[in-house]
């Protein structure tokens, strides 16, 4: 009987964690949505693009 209280309480506390977390990530949605509508990731870089801004720039300026 032990064994189910504690996978039941292992359960509900796995179950709150994952309710605060979506509480959490749609309230940074909603902040997004609020203030910043038309903000875009700067992270979103090709590696392509990134190679080629990097033997663009910084290739050229170490010879």
């Amino acid at each position: 009987m032990d064994a189910i209280i504690f996978l039941v309480k292992v359960l509900l506390c796995f179950s709150v964690i994952l309710f605060l977390g979506v509480l959490f990530f749609s309230y940074l949605k909603y902040l997004k949505r609020t203030y910043w509508p038309n903000w875009k990731f700067p992270d979103y870089v090709s590696v392509g693009y990134a190679e080629y801004l990097y033997k663009k720039y910084i290739k050229r300026a170490e010879k």
